[in-house]
């Protein structure tokens, strides 16, 4: 090949491989970008639920209030009066044995549930900002048109896959509804406790909202031509096909 033939043929990988790298960078920083921004408004706001749930493993000091009035109504009630003495049948303060706080138990399944969705939530805004730093440096050095320089855009562009990259991506998405799930689940169990009419209402549609995320998740699996292809479909389609595995006939 004449030189201009191969300056000509590398300058057309070149381009090739800039504007699939970069559109593929850039599509991949927008979608971090958005789910970060989303990560950082729900961690607020369940830092707020948690902070009220965290009450509840606590003693209250309304508790031990309570407990010193029923023992002053009680001494006041068994007191006897005789002409030389005033005597009561209670027990004094100190001969009480205090009993030890338990919380209840839905209290700690709320406590789990929350502080386990915000474990998931910092976890995603956590590798999110993780894939920005390696997206960034991925870009660092790649300016040029020289072969070396194409060379090495090619070099990095196979080493996203031999890295993971693209699954790791796709923990971030998949961790943020998995806290928005759980997160769900303790208001759930903290509204049963509370009042049965708010928890009813809720239900119906936090019941949708769970209904459309499995139906999109397992529905690309049944039909590829549906266009819900997302990452926790993915995820799911190896589960799919180990199901579809154990009632296929065998011949």
């Amino acid at each position: 090949y004449k030189q201009t033939e191969i300056d000509a043929a590398w300058d057309e990988t070149r381009k090739t491989v800039e504007k699939y790298s970069d559109e593929l960078v850039d599509q991949w920083n927008k979608e971090i970008d958005g789910l970060l921004t989303f990560d950082g408004l729900f961690s607020a706001a369940l830092t707020a639920f948690n902070t009220i749930a965290f009450a509840m493993l606590q003693p209250q000091s309304s508790d031990q209030t309570n407990a010193i009035l029923t023992q002053v109504s009680a001494q006041l009630k068994s007191f006897t009066l005789n002409p030389s003495f005033v005597n009561s049948t209670a027990l004094a303060f100190q001969d009480i044995v205090p009993t030890p706080f338990r919380p209840e138990t839905w209290a700690v399944w709320v406590n789990a549930l929350w502080f386990t969705s915000l474990t998931f939530s910092l976890s995603s805004a956590t590798i999110g900002i993780m894939v920005k730093q390696w997206l960034k440096e991925y870009n660092t050095g790649l300016y040029g048109f020289s072969a070396p320089i194409t060379r090495r855009r090619i070099y990095r562009l196979s080493n996203l896959n031999k890295a993971h990259i693209p699954f790791i991506i796709s923990l971030v998405p998949l961790f943020l509804i998995a806290a928005v799930v759980l997160f769900f689940a303790g208001l759930l169990i903290l509204l049963f406790h509370s009042d049965v009419r708010v928890f009813s209402a809720t239900a119906v549609f936090v019941g949708m909202l769970l209904l459309f995320i499995i139906v999109t998740t397992i529905v690309p699996s049944i039909y590829p031509s549906m266009c819900y292809f997302s990452p926790q479909s993915r995820a799911f389609h190896p589960l799919w096909s180990v199901i579809l595995s154990f009632y296929s006939p065998v011949y």
